[in-house]
């Protein structure tokens, strides 16, 4: 248990601006950062708002008593 609890520790303080930690940071927020955060989240706006007309929408409601009728009719026959 001790080894476990020292390998993490000794992994949670590690230098968070190491030459490879830069490199990643520059790659992840570089110029394209803008552009790839629009291209990923648009498909899930416009998922978003069309499920959101839709269910402002709604379908029309049915007609419950007539649909208990007709099952009726066919547990009858």
């Amino acid at each position: 248990m001790a080894l476990a609890v020292s390998l993490v520790s000794t992994v949670a303080l590690a230098c968070p601006d190491c030459p490879t930690a830069q490199v990643v940071r520059a790659s992840v927020v570089g110029d394209d950062f803008w552009n790839n955060l629009v291209v990923l989240s648009v498909p899930f706006l416009l998922i978003g708002a069309l499920s959101a007309l839709l269910y402002r929408v709604g379908l029309p409601p049915r007609d419950v008593s007539a649909a208990r009728v007709r099952e009726q009719s066919e547990i009858s026959s």
